[in-house]
């Protein structure tokens, strides 16, 4: 299996524009795709909002050059080639490969359709950076049509992201790896802010990871660290799932099955539009929201509990989106949602307690779709692994070291006017953020209320938060961070 066969085909015709972050230690502008260069060349912070078309139901996409063609390729986690079309004008694959000494055919499958390729390297430039006509290893995919600019319509390529071992280059090289050798970044690291509808144009990529600025009273660099059970994947060996504090049991074969000699262990994936569990965690989180009321379908005429019961169950196990209009959701009433991993790898007696919480909330698993609906975005899969998808990551700030094989997490998109105290970071059983507890602790000492969980959920948090108000002191003492900056937010 190719690594393209495994990107989720059914997301690649949806694509938003993502804007590039610095990737050498200079300040740049960001453009946007609906202004000509001539507008934005004085726009010199890093950071600079970019709109986007789309919501976290379309992979994000990355701008750049290639053989002086405009193309937009998906940023993708679970692959390590830039795949695009090729190039030649006549879309004849057997005279590129009689033209391009040394590549090696290929064939992928896309939509269940298979297409030819050929190994080859292309000169690539991403605007306003220092990568710019750099020689790098590509794959070039028969065009379906040569009307077309991409391969197929809405789908230009992708900028694989992932390790060495998923390349189907041969012999196997990755482009990340290319640019951080010839020096042209200094780090061999990607930062990746995703962000929800309401705040597309916060979304970036830092290729290099240099240029880092203070964040929510951080430095802006990852506050912990996750180190990868698998050399191929961006992955986590997840040990434990909770909802509102509650652990789940998983099944026997979760993270236990092998397959080519090799553990299945649950990854992050920056292309895929949903959180994906073994059913028996989305059950829980389900009946949860339903055992709650925190979901009512809006009063009419005839209504029936039972009924409404039943629909919005429906709506939830398909992931069908919710109209706004047609439902009411109490915020407070609404389940957290925590993956806990171990830290280190491989896991032993001495640092299995080493452990990395992510505590979801759930403005971060139902997503606001087209600013009318929701949706709700766990889904039920395979009960080998897990697949932490892009909701996962619409409020982090994930780091890919892919020098030392292992993901940095930090606060992402929305932490400056962040108001319902997720996601939250923690290291074991203290919290690295948000860093406002006290604030947080009154607000949910009023607000949360778990009517059918009173026992567990609503003490299991409280107490969470109570021993991270006596270390706040400390924290901040110790820390070397930045004081707060709320940086002004647009979106």
């Amino acid at each position: 299996m190719t690594a393209v066969e495994k990107i989720i085909p059914e997301y690649y015709r949806e694509c938003v524009i993502l804007a590039l972050q610095a990737v050498s230690a200079v300040r740049v502008s960001l453009h946007s795709p609906f202004e000509s260069a001539s507008q934005s060349i004085n726009r010199l912070s890093k950071r600079s909002p970019v709109e986007l078309d789309g919501d976290i139901s379309r992979c994000f996409r990355i701008k750049l050059y290639v053989n002086g063609i405009n193309l937009g390729l998906q940023v993708n986690s679970i692959t390590s080639d830039i795949i695009i079309p090729l190039s030649s004008s006549s879309n004849d694959l057997g005279l590129a490969i009689q033209n391009t000494p040394g590549g090696q055919p290929v064939t992928i499958k896309y939509k269940g359709k298979e297409y030819n390729g050929i190994t080859s390297t292309a000169d690539v430039t991403i605007m306003s950076t220092e990568i710019t006509g750099v020689n790098l290893p590509v794959i070039e995919i028969e065009k379906e049509s040569t009307d077309l600019v991409g391969i197929v319509e809405d789908f230009d390529g992708v900028l694989g992201i992932g390790y060495l071992p998923l390349s189907d280059y041969y012999p196997p090289v990755t482009a990340m790896d290319v640019l951080y050798n010839g020096g042209f970044i200094s780090n061999n690291e990607v930062g990746l802010q995703l962000c929800p509808y309401e705040m597309l144009q916060e979304s970036f990529i830092n290729i290099g990871n240099t240029e880092i600025t203070p964040k929510c009273g951080t430095d802006g660099k990852s506050l912990i660290w996750v180190n990868s059970p698998s050399d191929e994947h961006h992955a986590v060996n997840i040990k434990s799932i909770l909802v509102n504090g509650k652990q789940v049991d998983l099944p026997e074969e979760f993270q236990q099955v092998v397959e080519n000699g090799r553990i299945l262990y649950s990854t992050i994936h920056t292309c895929y539009m949903y959180i994906r569990f073994p059913e028996r965690v989305v059950n829980v989180l389900i009946n949860s929201i339903l055992d709650n009321s925190a979901i009512t379908i809006k009063k009419t005429m005839l209504r029936d509990d039972r009924l409404d019961r039943k629909k919005i169950k429906k709506k939830l196990q398909k992931n069908r989106l919710m109209p706004k209009s047609n439902y009411n959701i109490d915020w407070d009433k609404m389940p957290s949602l925590s993956i806990v991993m171990f830290s280190q790898n491989p896991v032993t007696d001495e640092n299995r307690n080493s452990l990395v919480t992510i505590r979801l909330g759930p403005r971060d698993y139902m997503q606001t779709y087209n600013f009318k609906n929701f949706r709700f975005t766990v889904t039920a899969g395979s009960n080998d692994h897990a697949t932490l998808g892009i909701p996962f990551m619409t409020r982090l700030l994930l780091t890919f070291d892919r020098q030392n094989k292992r993901t940095g997490f930090g606060p992402g998109c929305g932490c400056e006017t962040m108001a319902d105290g997720y996601p939250i970071i923690s290291n074991g059983d203290q919290v690295l953020w948000p860093l406002t507890q006290l604030i947080l602790i009154m607000n949910l000492m009023d607000t949360v209320r778990l009517p059918e969980q009173p026992s567990t959920s609503s003490l299991g948090r409280t107490s969470t938060l109570e021993r991270s108000l006596s270390r706040l002191g400390s924290i901040r003492r110790g820390s070397k961070r930045s004081k707060v900056s709320y940086e002004k937010f647009e979106g």
